[in-house]
């Protein structure tokens, strides 16, 4: 883990971070010195995962809906000046070792949910980030999507997100932008702070050498 303080003087926008996973990244990128805006779509479970960050905003904002997430970068931006680091964490609350595992059994809303929350939010906030770090000299992005073999809604968002970063981090190397993935096991999720550890590689030096490319967890839960 890099030294405290690795991310100083860093504007970090975080989805999903109004708990789980999400927060546990926030709550990391902020002990490291980074200014960390908490998005989620309930404000109030933002506002209190916010509250044990030293500096920060909250920002409510719909992954799924590209002009809500347009105006939460906008947000950011217009507030701190700048935007360093995306890290897209929406999606992926139903993954877990337990839970439907026939395709059968999945619902119509758990398979749209997964893949807006996951795969269209994912877009819509890259797309958002890149414009704003664009003429910055450089940024980092970086996905969170669950490795849920079991879970055919989540693993077809696994396999879409490992190609979408491998096509965004060749298109975007020419302005300076990291982009990179983090790949739990389902298991993982019940060790949040794994995960942060995960997405903090990305940032530790020699990270760009790796860009385009989806690193799995290694944490404790195997």
């Amino acid at each position: 883990m890099p030294a405290m303080g690795s991310m100083g003087g860093k504007v970090a926008l975080v989805t999903g971070a109004g708990s789980g996973v999400g927060a546990a990244i926030a709550r990391l990128l902020d002990a490291e010195g980074a200014t960390v805006a908490v998005l989620d779509g309930d404000s109030t479970a933002a506002e209190l995962a916010s509250r044990v960050l030293r500096r920060g905003m909250v920002v409510r904002a719909d992954v799924a809906d590209p002009v809500q997430v347009d105006g939460a970068v906008r947000a950011v931006v217009d507030h701190f000046g700048r935007l360093d680091v995306l890290v897209n964490n929406a999606g992926g609350r139903e993954c877990g070792p337990v839970g439907p595992g026939s395709t059968m059994d999945i619902t119509d809303e758990q398979w749209h949910t997964a893949l807006a929350e996951g795969l269209d939010g994912a877009f819509y906030a890259t797309r958002a980030a890149v414009r704003a770090m664009k003429g910055q000299g450089g940024g980092a992005i970086v996905t969170v999507a669950a490795r849920c073999g079991h879970l055919a809604q989540h693993s077809a968002v696994d396999g879409a997100m490992r190609g979408f970063t491998a096509a965004v981090a060749r298109d975007v190397a020419p302005l300076g932008i990291l982009v990179g993935g983090v790949a739990p096991d389902c298991a993982d999720f019940l060790v949040p702070d794994d995960i942060a550890a995960a997405v903090l590689e990305w940032f530790e030096p020699g990270g760009e050498r790796r860009s385009g490319q989806t690193i799995t967890t290694r944490g404790t839960s195997g």
